[in-house]
């Protein structure tokens, strides 16, 4: 009998019990180390900001990935929880087949416990794309947010994933600020009260692209949270010096360049405006002290996303020559508002 039907038969068998033992090596090479080996890492960084050190641990507590294919379809959502003061996070998600992904971030702080303290997401299914993902801003039946909101951070990567281990970077951008307004009296016999004051900011960035760009004109405005008169208590004061002023804190959605965002500061008792500028501008203004020459009025906007600004009130006017901005004086002798 020919030897060669029988050494075909073998040799059949082992092609056919050829991919079976890859796969279980290869399994059990994934199985080692807590499946380092086979691991898909998002590693999120927030850099972008001021200090261009990495802050994700301090601004998030919650993630969502959304996960798109090569045909920008939705394929899955994954999520973590309780990563404030992870250094470095890196979050592990299960290995995906062989191919072109897009991977959309959105991660946001849980302190504010306030029912619309969060921007309301649209529920992906299967055929949505990342342009079906936008986020709206709630907000009271009068349009208007006037409670503090959570820190909405947002990324987008795209990459080729090839079924071996990987670890993708996306960076952050943030998209939600917080302002402090200051009114201080212009000189130490004149007083401010809290109660004369309307301070609000009249904004249109409520409704959010799934990549922090504005999905669509969304007019909103944004009240105070935290509006006080605050005083000094020191004892050892001299007579003539100012010792109060009226301080308004504010949360607002991202600040967008070239909007006509307003800030409004109205007097009560005068029935009249003391301040009605473009905000985005103004803001912008204090940016020649604080950013580097490559920056943009937007990249500025973005990095910078806490804001304290001084008006120095004279009667129910306001003091061009007297504002400062994060520490910045600024003089508007010169410039029209």
């Amino acid at each position: 009998m020919s030897p060669f039907p029988q050494l075909y038969r073998r040799l059949t068998c082992l092609s056919r019990l050829l991919p079976v033992m890859v796969a279980t090596l290869m399994l059990t090479s994934c199985m080692k180390d807590d499946m380092d080996d086979c691991a898909l890492l998002l590693q999120l960084r927030f850099v972008y900001n001021m200090q261009q050190i990495d802050g994700f641990s301090r601004e998030a507590n919650h993630v969502c990935v959304s996960v798109f294919d090569a045909d920008k379809k939705w394929v899955a959502d994954y999520e973590a929880d309780n990563i404030y003061g992870q250094q470095n996070f890196t979050m592990r998600l299960p290995m995906l087949d062989p191919g072109r992904y897009t991977f959309v971030v959105r991660a946001n702080g849980t302190e504010e416990t306030h029912p619309m303290a969060d921007f309301a997401w649209t529920t992906l299914q299967t055929g949505s794309s990342p342009d079906d993902l936008q986020g709206r801003l709630p907000r009271n039946d009068d349009g208007v947010v006037n409670h503090r909101l959570n820190n909405l951070l947002v990324g987008v990567q795209e990459t080729e994933i090839s079924g071996a281990s990987s670890t993708i970077t996306i960076n952050m951008l943030k998209c939600t600020n917080q302002l402090r307004v200051i009114l201080m009296p212009a000189q130490a016999s004149q007083s401010l009260k809290s109660e004369d004051f309307d301070i609000r900011i009249e904004g249109t960035s409520g409704w959010l692209a799934y990549d922090g760009s504005i999905y669509q004109s969304d007019s909103v405005t944004y009240h105070p949270y935290l509006q006080v008169l605050e005083s000094d208590q020191s004892q050892s004061r001299a007579g003539a010096e100012i010792d109060h002023a009226v301080v308004a804190d504010l949360s607002t959605s991202r600040i967008m360049d070239g909007s006509n965002s307003r800030l409004v500061i109205y007097h009560r008792t005068t029935q009249s405006e003391v301040l009605n500028i473009n905000l985005p501008w103004f803001l912008s203004l204090q940016a020649i002290g604080e950013h580097q020459a490559t920056w943009s009025n937007q990249e500025y906007l973005d990095r910078q996303s806490e804001f304290a600004m001084t008006f120095f009130i004279d009667g129910s006017t306001w003091m061009h020559t007297r504002i400062i901005v994060n520490g910045w004086v600024l003089s508007l002798q010169d410039i029209g508002l």
